[in-house]
């Protein structure tokens, strides 16, 4: 056997492990997962999850890092060129309201399809986990993704509304902004029902993001918001 081929197969064995792990995790949660019920989702031995990962814990954070990983490669060349955009606009240029509204769209189109995928992919789940009851490893979630996002976002509220950036108004609403789009997919059972959706494909994320842009509209109509 070369060492590509060992190295090749080290590989499936790591993946096979994460994906059956972000599967057991988000269903059972951590502690009620064990790592037999991990290794014959994955179908490998059980053993190897101590050789690649050092143990339970350790695949955790493997599958933690791999959502990250998935959640940047989605959303993290949509927050560049939002930011490179902001950089070329004056804060006190004409029309930032419009502006705002352009680039926080852009960005929640984006989160849209991301938090979509992530559903076919099978890890949104272990997400909504850790935000009911975080462990160690929420912190690869929030400072690795979430806390740019949430940064740019609220950004765009003060420019949308008249806000001052820092203040715990504007986080609010951008915190606010962001469970709008949660509801759709972490309710998804509420969802369903209500709108007589068997799923959320390509037509139903459209309507979302069609709704989504006139509720932001009305968000932060001309003339500034309340604080």
């Amino acid at each position: 056997m070369t060492d590509a081929t060992s190295q090749s197969r080290g590989d499936q064995t790591r993946e096979a492990l994460v994906h059956a792990a972000l599967d057991v995790f988000g269903h059972a949660g951590f502690d009620a997962a064990t790592t037999r019920a991990i290794a014959a989702a994955a179908g490998v031995n059980q053993a190897l999850i101590g050789y690649h990962f050092g143990g339970k814990q350790g695949l955790y954070r493997g599958a933690i890092e791999h959502i990250v990983q998935r959640m940047q490669e989605r959303l993290l060349p949509v927050a560049e060129q939002v930011s490179a955009k902001l950089a070329a606009v004056p804060r006190d240029a004409p029309g930032q309201r419009a502006l705002a509204l352009q680039l926080l769209v852009t960005i929640f189109d984006a989160l849209h399809d991301t938090i979509a995928g992530g559903f076919a992919e099978g890890w949104v789940r272990l997400i909504l986990r850790e935000q009911q009851d975080p462990t160690e490893a929420f912190g690869l979630l929030y400072n690795h993704m979430l806390a740019r996002l949430l940064a740019l976002v609220t950004r765009l509220v003060a420019m949308a509304s008249g806000l001052q950036e820092d203040s715990e108004a504007c986080r609010i609403r951008a915190l606010m902004i962001f469970g709008q789009v949660m509801v759709f997919h972490g309710a998804r059972a509420t969802t369903a029902l209500h709108l007589g959706w068997q799923g959320i494909g390509p037509d139903q994320l459209a309507a979302l993001k069609t709704q989504f842009r006139h509720a932001l509209e009305a968000q932060f109509p001309e003339g500034g918001v309340q604080p």
